[in-house]
């Protein structure tokens, strides 16, 4: 038989918790740590801001001149999401 729109809601939203947090773990191990990332230009959400791809295709935010655009740029993470990375660059190449 059919499961009720609210049991269904329910299970769902019970996994979208679980897939987040594992997300979210999965990316605290970068934390700390720093990573090369080629930067793509603004970001889309925040313009002030840039954002750019590690090698494992996560996605880096940060603040930073404008000339970094497609240029490699090592950057210390220092907050994680799932599906996102923050931090800063710690030198210009």
């Amino acid at each position: 038989g059919q499961l009720p729109d609210s049991v269904k809601e329910e299970r769902n939203h019970d996994l979208l918790e679980l897939v987040n947090r594992w997300a979210k773990r999965r990316n605290e191990v970068f934390v700390g740590k720093t990573v090369e990332i080629l930067c793509e230009g603004p970001s889309k959400t925040n313009p002030d801001r840039l954002v750019g791809r590690t090698r494992g295709n996560k996605i880096v935010i940060f603040e930073g001149p404008r000339e970094h655009r497609g240029s490699l740029v090592d950057i210390r993470i220092h907050r994680a999401t799932g599906y996102t990375l923050y931090g800063e660059p710690v030198c210009c190449r």
